[in-house]
């Protein structure tokens, strides 16, 4: 059996570890910090597996061709130094079993029938093709999502084949990411991604290297540090990175504004928004303000059957009556959006979404949809000393999720911002629980006071007993 020179640290074995079996369908996606040795890692998997599957068709994708090459063509095929010592060190692809080589075409075949390919996204003409065995996709943060979603995945399905994901992400003022790959990413990292199961996303830093010069990095990061810099020195050594310059609510914090189910206390006043369309689910989020001015977002709902038919008003009428009655609550106000509550549907007759409601004894309020209001009020409450005023349980992740990805029109790179403006509005895309909290948050909702509610039963009483009737 042939060996290559390598031996995996134990973070880039993790990696590894997480793309067996092969040929499974898995998707491993891993944003590090700088020489953490992830092109290394996606090499000598490459090698690895071209060795083990004869007759394998592999893909090295990169921004562009030049990319390609200068990464990994070299680091795969020519001879490398020992870091200490400079000693020569054989390639990671043994040259007895390379059978041809193009290095103006970009591919490698080998003895036993396997094929790889190192591909530049510039013309995804050139990505179309017959079935992949295993794809990677390096610094896949500055390639176009479509390139993965319409070109390459349906060429892996033939196979069942895998693909890997690894970058370390750049400053998002300069240059332009693709956000659907963060969102791709973050649902992995967390779980939250039901339909790919052998989806793994990792995080490892720059220091689980142990070949690293640590020194260097350490003054490095205290060098930026000075210079004001914490969240280069986060984003180049720590795998982490920001989208501040393109979020809604940069200073919304999964571990500060959210937290476990809580039990809403019987005195708290409860409202409810509903988000209708007439082409999509309804979508509602319930709210609580309590006696301190706090509000909970404590529960939402997305109006759809078992079998993905957007449910009814009748229907959806029901299920709020039902969920508030499980829970012993009681509403005090329920708002909707002033826009799509007028909307008629012609199909049971000439009334309203919110006459429709209260024929089932279901009363709505039309709420205030401005967008500005709501993100001043918002943002104060994300920010309020010594604490928010603002939580939201943790059962209700499709709110969370918005609040992390919620971006405005402009995100994207110099030149966009140069073009659009930097601060817009916000994309009207995936909004509908943001929405509803927009509505309650504009409504200015307060929470009625012991002492006011005495002073003013006191002061009708002074009156009833003058005979001040009106």
């Amino acid at each position: 059996m042939i060996q290559i020179d390598y031996r995996p640290h134990p973070s880039q074995q993790v990696i590894h570890d997480a793309l067996r079996p092969a040929l499974s369908g898995k998707i491993v996606m891993c944003i590090t910090g700088r020489r953490f040795g992830k092109t290394v890692l996606a090499i000598n998997e490459i090698v690895m597996r071209a060795l083990e599957q004869p007759g394998a068709r592999i893909w090295y994708v990169a921004p562009t061709k030049e990319q390609a090459h200068g990464i990994a063509w070299r680091l795969m095929l020519y001879e490398r130094r020992e870091k200490d010592t400079w000693k020569k060190l054989p390639p990671y692809m043994p040259p007895e079993m390379i059978k041809k080589k193009r290095e103006d075409k970009y591919f490698v075949e080998l003895t036993n029938g396997s094929l790889i390919e190192f591909k530049g996204t510039q013309d995804p003409v050139f990505l179309l093709g017959h079935g992949l065995h295993f794809v990677v996709f390096d610094e896949f943060h500055s390639i176009s999502h479509s390139v993965w979603e319409d070109d390459v995945r349906p060429m892996l399905n033939d196979w069942n084949g895998d693909a890997l994901f690894i970058g370390t992400l750049p400053d998002p003022k300069v240059h332009s990411i693709d956000q659907t790959f963060l969102d791709m990413y973050e649902d992995f990292y967390y779980g939250k991604n039901l339909f790919e199961e052998d989806g793994r996303a990792f995080n490892f830093t720059s220091f689980e290297n142990p070949h690293l010069n640590a020194k260097k990095v350490e003054s490095h990061i205290e060098s930026l540090k000075r210079k004001g810099r914490e969240k280069d020195a986060e984003r180049l050594y720590f795998g982490k990175y920001s989208r501040e310059r393109g979020l809604v609510f940069p200073k919304f914090s999964y571990d500060v504004h959210t937290c476990e189910p809580i039990r809403i206390q019987d005195g708290w006043m409860k409202v409810m928004a509903l988000d209708p369309h007439p082409q999509k689910p309804f979508n509602a989020v319930w709210g609580a303000l309590d006696p301190r001015d706090h509000f909970w977002f404590y529960r939402e709902k997305e109006f759809v059957t078992d079998g993905g038919r957007p449910k009814t008003v009748n229907e959806i009428a029901y299920d709020i009556m039902e969920s508030e009655a499980v829970n012993k609550e009681s509403v005090k106000l329920r708002l909707i959006d002033p826009t799509f509550a007028k909307v008629q549907l012609n199909v049971i007759g000439q009334r309203s979404i919110k006459d429709l409601f209260r024929e089932n004894g279901m009363f709505f309020r039309e709420a205030d949809r401005e967008f500005f209001p709501f993100f001043e009020k918002f943002t104060d409450m994300l920010v309020d000393f010594p604490e928010p005023t603002v939580h939201i349980t943790r059962n209700c992740p499709g709110l969370i999720r918005q609040l992390q990805r919620y971006s405005w029109e402009s995100w994207g790179n110099a030149r966009a911002r140069a073009e659009r403006g930097e601060k817009n509005k916000p994309k009207k895309v995936d909004d509908d629980y943001i929405d509803c909290i927009k509505y309650i948050i504009n409504t200015n909702i307060a929470y009625p006071k012991r002492d006011k509610i005495e002073r003013h039963k006191r002061h009708l009483r002074d009156r009833w007993e003058k005979q001040h009737y009106l």
